[in-house]
């Protein structure tokens, strides 16, 4: 989310301002203004009482948040390890996003926003928010922006280009300690390339980005404003409470280090909207910043898409995406060739869609469903991203004598960082474990009756920082904890032979 070369009478300093009416003029769509689907919409070439939406625009998606939680039917709600929703609320005609400090962490993961995303996706036309942003401390990163990305896990790989639109971002440029005068709001679009394994790769970017002040400079924190952006073939033009204040040229410009080629122009492509708040950088906050510190409150009273006949123009590549992964199953009949397995376990394949064996006592067996999270990240060969936040595990699992245990792993980084329901026989219970950094701590335990060759079905789910184990249908355990915020799932024995069967994993938004 960067970028964008512009032009804004409001600030003459802008070595690269031009006058607004001239750019308007230049950068006109050619067409009559029409209210027919996919007919170009004319930016005005004299902007003098030119009020956005515009006349031959007509609506084609609005929330005004009007009641008391978030619309299942619009949203999803974005999970990662800085952003949940328990972050994310809806009351007094607004919806709220909450910044805050979770945990002594010194890292992104000892903080919390929130976002959402829309289920419709858009393209060409019109994009308008009427929000409050916080005057905030630096490293909080509010952002009314788009991406081909709906939000809904787990994310398909798409192998396609797509282009972002950043109407606006908070950006965050002061360190800790400091006048928090260079924390700025900014607007920009950047294109992408979604690869074969679903990362997407930054392709070209605009610079310098659309500076959002009011006409005489002063910042427009802490009041409440109409955002808009209207995105053509051939140029983006910015809106601030209805009236146009700049715009940026289509085609994109300046490619991104060591890209090959670049479009001529912002790929149109479908665009899911985007409404967020997330810490950027941690360091900006300082290690003096309490615990349990609220940073503020991101409000939205309404957003909405507008487009020529009401309804989306016709996108460059009309391929449908594809869906979410909403739910992946597994019977390991192919020997579990989509899962890692840690260097130096064994394990075998039962015939017939039996299941994966652990056939050892020996060890620390664990097989993960995709590669484990590195930095730069290993290729992936599912077709979906294998990361999950909200999520049920569920399986048979079987253990094959005496041993130290067995079960299911959620949000699980690599072999030595994940949450972990396991099945330990010796001491006839299930409990609920949490390994960090190669250091494991028992969060809670229940009695179990375990009796070796039986099958139990067990389930593990992660909603937020809330973990619930199941063992035969009935619930165990239930621990808060948020160490981890999204990963992979896997399987694990440790000196435990066992055999895990039909295994099933759903997102659960």
């Amino acid at each position: 989310m960067t970028a964008g070369q512009t032009t804004s009478p409001r600030r003459r300093s802008l070595a690269v301002s031009l006058c607004l009416v001239t750019a308007l003029g230049v950068l006109s769509v050619t067409g009559p203004a029409s209210a027919e689907a996919g007919a170009p919409c004319t930016v005005p070439a004299d902007p003098t009482g030119v009020s956005y939406p515009l006349p031959c625009l007509s609506e084609v998606f609005a929330d005004d948040f009007d009641g008391t939680a978030l619309d299942p039917e619009k949203w999803n709600v974005r999970q990662t390890s800085w952003s949940n929703d328990s972050n994310v609320s809806v009351s007094g005609g607004k919806l709220r996003i909450d910044m805050k400090r979770v945990s002594a962490s010194a890292g992104k993961d000892g903080f919390r926003g929130g976002g959402i995303s829309s289920k419709q996706r858009f393209g060409y036309g019109y994009y308008e928010i009427t929000a409050t942003l916080p005057s905030l401390t630096p490293g909080w990163h509010p952002a009314f922006w788009t991406q081909m990305w709906d939000g809904a896990e787990g994310r398909p790989v798409y192998d396609r280009p797509f282009s972002e639109l950043d109407v606006f971002e908070v950006q965050s440029v002061a360190p800790h300690g400091t006048v928090p005068a260079t924390t700025k709001l900014d607007g920009g679009v950047i294109t992408w390339n979604n690869n074969t394994s679903g990362n997407d790769i930054k392709n070209t970017e605009f610079k310098p980005r659309f500076p959002w002040k009011k006409a005489d400079g002063t910042p427009l924190w802490n009041e409440e404003h109409r955002y808009g952006l209207h995105y053509t073939p051939t140029s983006l033009t910015y809106v601030l409470d209805g009236k146009p204040v700049g715009t940026v040229l289509n085609p994109v410009r300046d490619p991104m280090p060591g890209t090959a080629s670049y479009p001529a122009a912002a790929y149109n492509s479908p665009m899911s909207i985007w409404i967020s708040a997330v810490l950027t950088t941690a360091a900006y906050i300082g290690a003096d910043v309490p615990v349990g510190t609220d940073f503020g409150t991101y409000q939205v009273n309404r957003v909405a898409y507008y487009a020529p006949g009401g309804q989306v123009p016709p996108v460059d590549d009309p391929t449908p995406l594809p869906p979410a992964f909403t739910t992946v199953g597994e019977d390991f009949a192919d020997g579990g060739a989509r899962w890692w397995k840690k260097p130096g376990s064994v394990w075998s394949t039962v015939p017939a869609g039996g299941g994966l064996r652990h056939p050892s006592a020996q060890g620390d067996a664990i097989a993960l469903l995709g590669q484990p999270v590195t930095d730069p990240p290993l290729p992936n060969t599912l077709p979906f991203a294998p990361d999950w936040t909200n999520v049920a595990v569920e399986a048979d699992v079987t253990l094959d004598g005496d041993g130290q245990g067995a079960g299911l792993m959620a949000r699980a980084k690599d072999d030595q960082n994940y949450y972990y329901l396991q099945l330990q026989p010796a001491k006839q219970q299930v409990a609920l474990v949490r390994k960090v950094a190669g250091a494991s701590a028992v969060l809670a335990t229940a009695p179990a009756v375990l009796t070796p060759g039986e099958v139990h079905r067990l389930r593990l789910t992660v909603v937020d920082n809330t973990l619930t184990g199941y063992v035969d249908g009935v619930q165990k355990l239930v621990v808060d904890d948020f160490v981890f915020g999204t990963g992979r799932i896997g399987v694990k024995g440790y000196q435990q032979p066992f055999t895990v069967s039909d295994l099933t994993v759903t997102a659960l938004g």
